[in-house]
């Protein structure tokens, strides 16, 4: 019989045995697809021990309690707005322009996509209060839908592989249309799919594409048309016409804009990220190799400390004790501490309402699923990138006792506040993350029927009824877009894109021009260009406002009309311009340009930000074919001198350089090479060879052995990957845990590798139309180059017009064949230092 225990009677409990490490919903810090080893005969024991008695069944809280669980920072309040049975398994809201808030149901998390059991649901809220009473079923006989967005009348709902529309045409409620509009999102991994749909300033939606990447393509394309890459990119589709391109991203799970458009991502225990240029931008020459768009931004680092107020759930307590036996595979993270840090994070939101006190607008906003806790930082500015710093010193923003509380995404509501999808399930982890004898007595399927929705509220918030934006006529639309509330003006946007409604272009030239609000100007631009309205005068207008972020965008827009020579005198002038910002779009909208304009106003531009990475980027993105005529005008200034000097012409000479290979192939057609991307599998044979090996090894396990002799083997045969006592490079995973996993996993991973490869550490071989080949783990994917990292921490950076063929041997960058160096002797010296080693 199962046994279920409240919270008040295990939490001694759980204080008397070691923490286990946190997995997040929406991530994976175990290889999933990796071979257990062998067991010892002492791990085979433990294997085969029964751990019901503890493995005690965690009960919920009813919703009618949940309030009661929650600690709340000061000056602030939750609501709960729904919960079951209205709702269930809930990872994605948005409203639509009526009010209605539509719910994506991942029912089938995390086993069961084929049984097609996930839903959309219609909540409405009767009396206006604000807490929703009535549900209609949109859609149902989804597999797993992870995100969605309203767009005329209907839902564009991501359920990999395929992108849908679904409208409800007759009136009911229910959808009676299904579209399939793109297909190809990967499904490999439940907790790595595409995610985070997002209304962008440039009238297009914005998906997170997550970890698992795919090929995509118009859903009923032609099946010989061959889709595209988004390994290591998001995506961007016109709703209107289902034009797509990738973007830069690529995040794991949680992507979200600022007011302004600056694009923030969230990625594993890499809690907060900013992206920091746009994929098209850099795309545009394939001459050039930039530095990677993502970069981490938090000032007390990635994997930063969390004070959860929730106990550890009792089976993470025994995979950890399983783990340090060596009887399961999996590491041991933080030493063994569990909790305390981000291992995962999810739903990174900007905070962009009007409901709060203004001093807290702007803010990002970031769950953990796993210590059932929300996080929040404060970006400060630090030239073009931001720091991200914690608020909430020794605590959280908000923090739950009870272990089924997941905040997995946030939503900036109509209301002005922040809304909290609440999962609200007993065990998120991801299953082949659990071994067999503790995932038999848990149900991964518990909670499936619950799930809630908070808003966070100021102490003393009053509700504001809600604004019918579909009853508002074309003109007021417009008045909208200077709305205080971010979710008014991306809805209006959005509306005036749909109607596409000639009687807007007359209000939105005057908002563009004489709008107290920056942010309304903004809007206007963006509108008018959705409109095909965008005029000279207007731009003319952005370009010169006193607004930086408008001037900002403006540039940004330069790409939609043709520049005339008064707009490129304009850009000429905005070389001097006192925002780094506006500089810095400034260097990719004179990609627009020719000759001496570009030549001369992006060296103006070098050498007022000679320093700056982002700055040097967006020049050798945006001088082009005009890259030789600059490297003569910098090798002529002697001011322009020094390392970052040096390496800057350096890499203006391989962009030359790569530009005559690409004139000089001729026949060799690069815009259309042969890219192909294909994974190895090891035979019986192979497999059978390495057990064999392993087995002969095992005696090394028992030898006498010499730590000394260790430690020169390792600087002999593993510091070229790995790091230990500050020797090597940490380019393999980190040893500083390996004492944790047991001998026998170790020898098992010294001798055979590839019984147990982590996706981050597969090796890639890279043939190139030259007849080059390049080998690596990918550390870095991009619009215009990828990056291979090898042995001795040597990185390969390729162009992607270089590239003939990409494979995915589906091998770990660790070689086989250890034993042909290493004695059994060597080896029990080499099992000795590591197992003993910090």
């Amino acid at each position: 019989m199962t046994t279920h225990l409240r919270f008040s009677d295990w939490l001694l409990l759980m204080t008397m045995f070691c923490l286990a490490p946190l997995v997040m919903f929406a991530f994976v810090t175990d290889d999933l697809s990796a071979v257990e080893p062998a067991p010892t005969d002492a791990a085979a024991s433990t294997i085969a021990a029964d751990f019901s008695d503890e493995l005690p069944r965690i009960a919920p809280t009813e919703p009618d309690a949940a309030l009661s669980t929650f600690t709340v920072a000061d000056g602030f309040d939750m609501q709960q707005v729904a919960a079951e049975p209205l709702l269930g398994s809930p990872v994605a809201i948005e409203w639509d322009e009526h009010g209605a808030m539509y719910v994506c149901e991942m029912r089938g998390y995390s086993e069961n996509r084929d049984d097609g059991i996930s839903t959309i649901a219609k909540l409405t809220d009767a009396d206006g209060d604000g807490v929703y009473d009535k549900r209609v079923e949109f859609a149902n006989g989804l597999f797993w839908p992870t995100a969605l967005f309203p767009y005329d009348g209907g839902l564009f709902v991501g359920d990999a592989p395929d992108l849908l529309y679904l409208k409800d045409t007759d009136g009911d409620g229910a959808a009676d249309v299904k579209q399939r509009v793109l297909t190809g999102f990967g499904t490999s991994n439940v907790q790595g799919l595409m995610n985070s749909f997002r209304w962008g300033l440039d009238n297009r939606i914005h998906v997170a594409c997550s970890s698992v990447g795919g090929e995509i393509r118009h859903a009923h394309a032609a099946p010989d048309v061959a889709g595209l890459s988004i390994r290591g990119r998001d995506l961007a589709f016109n709703p209107r016409t289902y034009e797509f391109e990738p973007t830069s991203g690529a995040a794991q799970h949680g992507m979200c804009f600022d007011d302004w458009g600056r694009k923030f991502v969230s990625s594993n225990s890499d809690h907060i990220q900013q992206v920091m240029y746009e994929d098209a931008d850099i795309a545009r020459n394939p001459f050039v190799v930039p530095p990677p768009s993502r970069i981490s931004i938090a000032a007390d680092g990635p994997q930063a400390e969390v004070f959860r107020t929730s106990p550890v759930e009792p089976w993470r307590i025994v995979r950890t004790r399983l783990r340090v036996s060596g009887a399961v595979k999996g590491v041991v993270e933080g030493g063994g501490r569990a909790a305390g840090y981000f291992t995962g994070a999810t739903g990174v939101t900007i905070y962009r309402g009007d409901a709060w006190p203004a001093k807290w607008k702007g803010h990002a906003i970031i769950g953990d699923v796993g210590s059932n806790l929300i996080h929040r930082k404060r970006l400060d500015r630090n030239g073009l990138e931001f720091i991200a710093n914690r608020m909430d010193q020794q605590s959280e923003f908000v923090t739950s006792s009870d272990i089924w509380f997941r905040p997995a995404q946030f939503a900036n509501a109509p209301d002005g506040t922040l809304h909290v999808i609440d999962v609200y399930r007993e065990v998120i982890e991801h299953p082949l993350s659990l071994p067999e004898q503790i995932k038999k007595h848990l149900d991964l399927t518990s909670g499936r029927d619950r799930g809630r929705i908070y808003r966070i509220i100021p102490t003393g918030y009053t509700h504001r009824p809600f604004q019918n934006l579909a009853e508002l006529s074309t003109p007021d639309l417009v008045k909208t877009l200077a709305h205080a509330n971010a979710w008014h003006r991306e809805t209006a946007a959005r509306l005036l894109y749909q109607r596409q409604d000639p009687a807007a272009v007359a209000p939105l030239h005057a908002l563009a021009k004489d709008s107290s609000s920056p942010l309304g100007r903004m809007h206007a631009m963006y509108a008018l260009d959705g409109l095909a309205a965008l005029d000279e005068a207007t731009l003319i207008s952005g370009l010169h406002d006193e607004h930086p972020q408008v001037r900002r965008h403006a540039l940004r827009l330069c790409d939609s009309i043709e520049l005339t020579p008064s707009v490129q005198r304009r850009l000429v002038e905005m070389t001097n311009d006192a925002s780094i910002e506006v500089r810095y779009q400034l260097a990719f909208a004179l990609a627009n340009t020719a000759g001496d304009v570009r030549v001369n106003s992006l060296a103006r531009l070098l050498s007022r930000d000679p320093d700056d990475r982002w700055i040097r980027a967006a020049v050798q993105t945006s001088i082009s074919d005009d890259a030789e005529k600059l490297l003569v005008r910098l090798r002529e200034k002697d001011s322009f001198s020094g390392k970052l000097a040096d390496a800057f012409k350096k890499q203006l000479s391989d962009q030359i350089a790569a530009r005559a290979r690409n004139v000089l192939s001729k026949g060799d057609d690069r815009s259309r090479q042969r890219v192909t991307t294909s994974s190895a599998v090891r035979s019986p044979e192979a497999i059978a060879r390495r057990q064999d090996v392993v087995a002969k090894y095992r005696d090394a396990l028992s030898m006498q052995s010499d730590i000394d002799r260790g430690r020169e083997h390792f600087k002999k045969h593993c510091s070229t990957c790995h790091r230990v006592e500050n020797v090597g490079h940490e380019i393999g995973p980190n040893l500083a845990t390996i004492k944790a996993r047991g001998e026998e996993t170790v020898l098992t991973a010294v001798l055979d590798p590839n019984r147990e490869v982590n996706p981050q550490y597969i090796n890639y071989v890279i043939s190139t139309l030259d007849g080059e080949i390049v080998s690596g783990m990918i550390i870095d994917e991009g619009a215009t180059s990828l990056t291979l990292r090898r042995g001795d921490n040597v990185t390969a950076t390729v162009l992607r017009i270089d590239v003939d063929e990409l494979k995915n041997t589906g091998l770990s960058i660790m070689p086989e064949g250890f034993e042909d160096a290493m004695d059994k002797q060597a080896v029990a010296d080499l099992i000795a230092y590591l197992m003993q080693a910090s």
